[in-house]
């Protein structure tokens, strides 16, 4: 008997203490400070924050100078916004002067920046346009014509691959000048040209996708691989150009992606898939 109510006591302790130790845990969670604020527990309520009415200029707060080379460009652009309205509003010769002290920084910032791009295009030349396209008259002379040979040698020597053919109908007013640009092609190439009228060829018409008179299609002789060339009328230099690169395309030379591609283009500065990071240039030298 003794033993049963010894037993009972240690079960009564330890029920009594775990509650205690739940009171404990609950008083010490009910006086945390993220719940009971305000006057009666000693602490001031939050100020109210005045809104800034956008149609109303107000005073910005000029950083020093330290902060201001590190602020983003955005931010620098948005106080100079706000400086010049007040300094507009309040015509104060001070708040003037404080706008286009704004302002100097600015141009410093940006001929340093000009500076600094000048020096990386010369240390990267895989990075500078000059390198693929000159800016001198002279220059984009040669270029121009350097482009135009290659154009000229590359359909001229797949005329035995490859031909053209425009897709026309009846009351088509613009298919006649279309096929007179497409016969100044042959006579300058030596290329195969053919007129097919949809009305005589619908099977022909939907297997291309002719939706529109006048269309025009390379093909590649004694195969069913083909190209747009042009839809409508276009001019013969258009017609040139957009053949050349249909045979690079068909031929696995260039991508979709590199249809502007002239050959010279490929690895340089106007190939989409020859980027200076692709070719892994240190930037930091």
């Amino acid at each position: 008997m003794r033993s049963l109510c010894w037993a009972m006591w240690i079960v009564n302790l330890l029920i009594f203490t775990l509650m205690l130790l739940w009171l404990m845990s609950t008083g010490v969670h009910s006086l945390e400070p993220s719940e009971k604020r305000g006057w009666n527990w000693y602490q001031d309520p939050p100020k109210e924050v005045d809104e800034i009415n956008p149609d109303f200029a107000y005073e910005p707060e000029l950083p020093p100078f330290e902060t201001l080379t590190k602020m983003t460009p955005k931010a620098v652009g948005e106080l100079m916004e706000a400086q010049l309205s007040f300094a507009i509003v309040s015509e104060e010769v001070g708040e003037v002067a404080e706008y286009f002290t704004l302002l100097d920084f600015v141009r410093r910032r940006s001929r340093t920046f000009t500076a600094l791009t000048g020096v990386a295009l010369l240390k990267n030349p895989a990075l500078n346009a000059r390198t693929s396209y000159p800016i001198t008259n002279a220059g984009r002379t040669i270029r121009s014509r350097e482009r135009k040979a290659e154009k000229d040698t590359r359909l001229q020597a797949e005329r035995g691959e490859f031909a053209l053919v425009m897709f026309s109908s009846q009351g088509c007013g613009f298919c006649g000048v279309q096929w007179g640009v497409l016969q100044a092609f042959q006579d300058r190439t030596g290329w195969n040209v053919t007129k097919v009228d949809i009305a005589d060829y619908p099977e022909r018409a939907a297997r291309f996708n002719v939706t529109g008179t006048p269309m025009t299609i390379l093909i590649r002789k004694n195969s069913r691989e083909w190209f747009p060339v042009s839809a409508g009328a276009v001019s013969l230099p258009e017609v040139s150009d957009n053949a050349y690169r249909a045979i690079r395309v068909l031929k696995g030379e260039i991508s979709v992606q590199q249809f502007l591609n002239s050959e010279s283009d490929d690895g340089g500065f106007f190939d989409t898939r020859g980027s200076a990071f692709e070719n892994h240039l240190d930037l930091n030298k």
